[in-house]
């Protein structure tokens, strides 16, 4: 009995530590719902790192923008923020300027959806295997949501995103994660 009670109590404990990811449908099991742009990309159940799809965009011509969003409201007293995400390329043409590939990017906005901050997460170019990136970025005060973009930024080839995550951190939990030179 004293066992079955303490498997009892670490699962809950597991449970209730648990991170929540804040970004909906990271994975694309359920199409591009959630997703802004949809006219810019498709699901791919070919090339995926989990699941059953990533999203993918494409561009042959033209060099433009073309990216999905999704706009997230920040839970109250968010100290930071882990973003992750996995990133696949294929023949993403090199550009003089270094933003233009395909990248995630988030930005934090104020409560009138105005810009405060942007952060690349990762970038691709040139033809990669599935890559992870992960980057811990401390929640401006005045931020109360952020963007999420997967972008294929002003250049041509074929960009491929999966398991988008973005979970908050506690002040403690980002002093111990991130690197000295980046605490304020």
């Amino acid at each position: 009995m004293k066992t079955l009670f303490f498997f009892c109590s670490l699962f809950l404990a597991t449970i209730t530590n648990a991170q929540t990811n804040l970004v909906k449908n990271g994975g694309f099991e359920t199409d591009l719902l959630n997703w802004r742009g949809e006219e810019n990309a498709a699901l791919s159940p070919f090339e995926k790192k989990t699941g059953k799809n990533s999203a993918v965009i494409n561009q042959f011509v033209g060099a433009e923008w073309k990216a999905l969003d999704q706009i997230i409201t920040l839970p109250k007293n968010s100290y930071a923020l882990e973003i992750s995400a996995w990133i696949k390329s294929d023949a993403i043409e090199a550009q003089k300027e270094s933003y233009k590939t395909g990248a995630i990017i988030v930005e934090f906005t104020n409560s009138a959806d105005k810009k405060i901050s942007a952060e690349t997460i990762g970038q691709a170019s040139g033809t990669t295997n599935w890559t992870p990136f992960k980057k811990i970025l401390k929640v401006p005060a005045e931020a109360k949501k952020i963007r999420i973009m997967l972008a294929l930024a002003q250049t041509n080839g074929t960009v491929f995103f999966d398991d988008i995550k973005a979970t908050t951190l506690s002040e403690e939990e980002y002093r111990k994660s991130a690197p000295t030179a980046v605490l304020e």
